[in-house]
């Protein structure tokens, strides 16, 4: 994609909404010529990241859930590791997708019920120990589950069963409730990412709408507010890691004054540095199918060599405050440096290169926590 001047992507966005008045709402091919790099991004982020990521979320969830059904018939110890490692990879496919505060993901407290997390109070252990305390889980299924508290139906709910020693999924009689109830979480974490994938891909559904705004768009009236909404993805992305992953590792604030010190994202299951390395490499991924450092002008190269540097160290930590093996770089990044790193990232694209592009961003569902 060349390189778009500032003045171009001003000029476009200037006369956008004059021509979109003109147009139905639903002329795909009119509204790419009247914006055309707003539109593109918007098909660049749905068709080359959007629905592969979550087409990889919904197969993992799948494989997932017959992996942990194996193991409960038969118990066996290759069994075991086949899930620990479909558990992995649905964690890490589920970090390329966190980051969508928006549409199908947050309907209906989808987010929650995939991921329930942070969790800094505990809730979600607690809530399992009273639930197969009180509850008769002979009859449980996916749909049974699915009516419970957020809680209880994701990925941290079944990676407590899953790491929880005192009694290991298996065939034997006294795992028998704890696998019923383990095959009734995986099962609604694969209906979960099913429901996602058709909310995005379906007639009408949130492809569609992002690809046609126009007046009788209840979410978007021209195509420079979809571009926004995949910019405040990013930016979303940016501060989960470094605010949610990063910060509580060094704050010594929050030590002092007696804070709940918040554990890294499916710690239990040993996956912290995994999900930060996954997280890391879906942002990145999205940066460059965005392609929001083509919207710069010549004279702002240096944010470009910047974001490089940024990019360089965030791949060179392991999130927790070691250095990552195949790092770019000799030395290790301590976890202050880090954090400013991805925050100074996070400004850059919000300022400068979204201005570039002639979008508004402003702000998002985590401002103000």
């Amino acid at each position: 994609m060349p390189t778009i001047r500032t003045t171009r992507a001003h000029t476009c966005v200037a006369t956008v909404t004059a021509l979109l008045s003109l147009l139905s709402p639903y002329d795909s091919k009119a509204l790419a010529a009247t914006a055309p790099n707003s539109y593109a991004l918007v098909q660049r982020a749905i068709d080359g990241y959007v629905l592969p990521h979550i087409e990889e979320l919904k197969s993992q969830t799948e494989r997932l859930a017959l992996s942990v059904d194996r193991l409960c018939q038969n118990g066996a110890e290759a069994s075991r590791e086949e899930v620990a490692s479909e558990f992995r990879k649905t964690v890490e496919a589920y970090a390329g997708i966190e980051f969508f505060r928006f549409g199908p993901l947050v309907e209906k407290g989808r987010r929650e019920k995939l991921s329930f997390w942070p969790d800094p109070r505990g809730i979600v252990p607690r809530q399992l120990r009273l639930f197969m305390a009180n509850q008769n889980l002979s009859q449980m299924n996916a749909d049974a589950i699915s009516k419970q508290s957020a809680a209880l139906q994701g990925l941290p709910a079944l990676e407590y069963l899953l790491t929880d020693n005192t009694a290991p999924l298996g065939p034997d009689a006294k795992s028998t409730d704890r696998c019923v109830l383990a095959n009734a979480i995986s099962q609604n974490i694969a209906n979960n990412a099913r429901d996602l994938e058709h909310g995005w891909t379906k007639d009408g559904g949130w492809k569609d709408k992002m690809l046609r705004p126009g007046s009788d768009n209840d979410t978007y009236k021209d195509p420079n507010e979809s571009a926004s909404e995949f910019v405040k993805a990013l930016l979303v992305g940016f501060q989960l890691l470094a605010d949610i992953q990063v910060k509580p590792r060094f704050d010594a604030t929050r030590k002092q004054q007696g804070h709940i010190t918040l554990v890294g994202p499916y710690e239990k299951s040993g996956l912290v540095k995994a999900y930060y390395a996954a997280s890391v490499a879906s942002l990145q991924k999205f940066y460059d199918t965005l392609a929001m450092e083509n919207f710069l002008p010549e004279e702002q190269d240096w944010v470009k060599n910047w974001a490089g540097g940024a990019w360089r160290t965030m791949r060179a930590s392991d999130g927790v405050g070691g250095r990552r093996p195949e790092a770019g770089r000799d030395d290790t990044p301590s976890l202050r440096e880090l954090f400013d790193k991805i925050t100074g990232l996070r400004k850059l694209v919000s300022r400068e290169m979204a201005a570039s592009a002639g979008l508004t961003v402003g702000f998002n569902e985590l401002d103000g926590d």
